[in-house]
């Protein structure tokens, strides 16, 4: 896996600790279903982390209800505490709308389906898992590294 380190991203580090009630396995898991070619679950797992962490940042706080809201909302509450940057919060943004299509049932065409992010980003249909996968990954890291 020293490609998937040296190349995606090393979620690897000693001095990173999870909060959310995640285990720190999950980034095992993410690893190895890069490895394995699914990259959808890569996306979903990415996704379930950040989510978790940042909902965490709000538990037993005055914002609590934030943590329930949904992710879009969380982002930019997350945001607006300062608990992430502007940058970030746009990144984190992208992993939601790449996301969306992957667990919510929309088709056709239309904004938020997987058509339209196909037809956007001008990936052939099976590439664009992949690319999501590394992205979300990407992602992930650059959420670890922040906080």
């Amino acid at each position: 896996m020293s490609y998937f380190r040296s190349h995606v991203v090393n979620l690897h580090r000693e001095s990173w600790a999870f909060s959310g009630g995640i285990d720190p396995a999950i980034l095992a898991e993410i690893e190895e279903s890069f490895k394995h070619g699914n990259f959808v679950a890569c996306v979903l797992l990415c996704q379930l982390v950040v989510e978790h962490s940042l909902a965490h940042s709000f538990v037993l706080t005055e914002q609590e209800a934030i943590a329930t809201k949904g992710f879009a909302k969380l982002i930019a509450a997350a945001a607006e505490h300062s608990v992430i940057d502007s940058d970030l919060a746009d990144q984190l943004t992208s992993l939601r709308k790449m996301r969306n299509p992957y667990v919510h049932p929309k088709f056709g065409e239309g904004s938020g389906t997987y058509i339209r992010r196909v037809l956007d980003t001008k990936m052939d249909y099976n590439e664009l898992p992949v690319a999501d996968g590394i992205e979300a990954i990407r992602i992930l890291g650059n959420f670890i590294n922040q906080r």
